[in-house]
């Protein structure tokens, strides 16, 4: 799958993805592996390729959100303000994602602010869906 196939980019201009796109590296994780660690410094935004992830908060007790869909994106704290992950993020299977530095999505979004305002509105929106849904699972 490419990113021009996921749900998360439509409305962002075709020349805007293919720099996105050729701005990743892919990487594959077996299962039980870290894609990154609650706590530690945010260098990349990750988009779910192939496989099965749990996001989780609180020492791998509780699990936010488990992501399964290709083109889900996660990784967010590499582009706010603070850029430490607030979650730890574990495979559940072999995984592929696609990452993208903080550095070059940043560089991407100064040059193209109309496809920066689309790209943190639909995470706005997924945000506040995976928030809505966790909390329905802790009541």
């Amino acid at each position: 799958m490419n990113i021009y196939e996921m749900n998360f980019f439509e409305g962002v201009d075709v020349e805007v993805i293919k720099e996105i796109e050729n701005s990743c590296v892919a990487e594959i994780f077996e299962k039980g592996a870290a894609i990154f660690e609650k706590g530690r410094q945010a260098d990349f935004l990750y988009i779910l390729e192939k496989g099965n992830i749990d996001l989780l908060i609180k020492d791998k007790e509780l699990i936010i959100c488990n992501l399964t869909e290709p083109g889900e994106v996660f990784g967010w704290s590499s582009i706010v303000e603070k850029g430490i992950y607030t979650a730890s993020c574990i495979c559940r299977g072999q995984t592929k994602v696609l990452k993208i530095s903080k550095d070059k999505i940043e560089d991407i979004f100064n040059r193209y602010p109309k496809a920066a305002v689309t790209f943190y509105r639909r995470l706005g929106s997924i945000f506040s869906k995976r928030l809505s849904k966790a909390l329905e699972g802790t009541q």
